[in-house]
C-alpha cells in the first residue's frame, strides 16, 4: 500500500484516514478541501501498513469500495472516533454481501480500465479526464492481491458507525452492501463514485 497526505495541517491534532478503493490515485480526491490532516491509502498491491497513528488525537476512518475490507482487517485494534464506510463491506467478495465471487474472477481476467472508468463515473466521466490511472497490467495485478486479501480471514464483525450506499452503483452491488449495513445504510441517488457531489471531507 501507499500513502498520501491529501492535507497536513501541523496545528491539528485530528486526522481523516481514508482507506481509498481499487485503481484509486490521489488525483482523484484533490478537489475535496480540509483544514484537518488528511491521509489517503491506496494501491493494494501489497497490504503493509506501518503509519504511526499515536500523534493524532481525534482520528475518522473513512473507507470507500474494497478499502472498506481491507481498513476492517488491517485497522481492527485501532480505536475511532467515528468509522463512515462508502459503497463497500467488510466481505467484498461474496455472493451474498459483496460482489459475486464469479464476477470478481471474471473481472481480474478481462479488466479493461475504460470499461471500469465508465462504470465507475457514469454521467461524471467528462470530469475525470485529468486523473492518474495506472496501466491495465499493473491494476490486474492489484485485483488480484485484492482477491486474495479479501477472501480470506475476514472481520465482518468491524463495526461502522454509517455506510453511504448509492443505488446506482455499477461497481459495487448496492442490494448486497444494504443487506450488510441495513439500518446504518444511507442511500444517495448516486452511482460509485460520489466524491464529485462533496467539496470537504468533514461533509461526509
Amino acid at each position: 500500500m501507499k500513502t498520501y497526505f491529501l492535507h497536513k495541517n501541523e496545528n491539528s491534532s485530528n486526522l481523516i484516514l481514508f482507506f481509498s478503493g481499487f485503481c484509486s490515485h490521489f488525483s482523484h480526491f484533490s478537489h475535496l478541501k480540509s483544514d484537518e490532516n488528511v491521509l489517503m491509502v491506496y494501491d493494494y498491491s501489497d497490504f503493509n501498513f506501518d503509519i504511526d497513528l499515536t500523534k493524532f488525537k481525534n482520528i475518522t476512518l473513512i473507507a470507500w469500495s474494497m478499502g472498506v475490507c481491507v481498513a476492517s482487517k488491517i485497522l481492527k485494534d485501532i480505536k475511532f472516533d467515528k468509522k463512515i464506510a462508502i459503497n463497500g463491506t467488510d466481505l467484498p467478495i461474496n455472493d451474498e454481501f459483496g460482489i459475486k465471487e464469479a464476477i470478481f474472477r471474471l473481472t481480474m481476467k478481462k479488466f479493461d480500465l475504460e470499461n471500469f472508468k465508465k462504470n465507475m463515473f457514469e454521467d461524471d466521466l467528462n470530469l475525470s479526464k485529468n486523473f492518474k490511472f495506472n496501466d491495465e497490467f499493473y491494476l490486474k495485478n492489484e485485483l488480484l492481491s485484492l482477491y486474495e486479501f479479501c477472501t480470506k480471514d475476514l472481520n465482518e464483525n468491524f463495526i461502522w458507525d454509517k455506510a453511504l450506499l448509492s443505488k446506482n452503483d455499477k461497481i459495487f452491488p448496492f442490494n448486497a452492501s444494504f443487506k450488510f449495513f441495513k439500518d446504518k445504510a444511507f442511500i444517495l441517488d448516486k452511482g460509485h463514485f460520489i466524491f464529485f457531489d462533496f467539496n470537504t471531507w468533514n461533509e461526509f
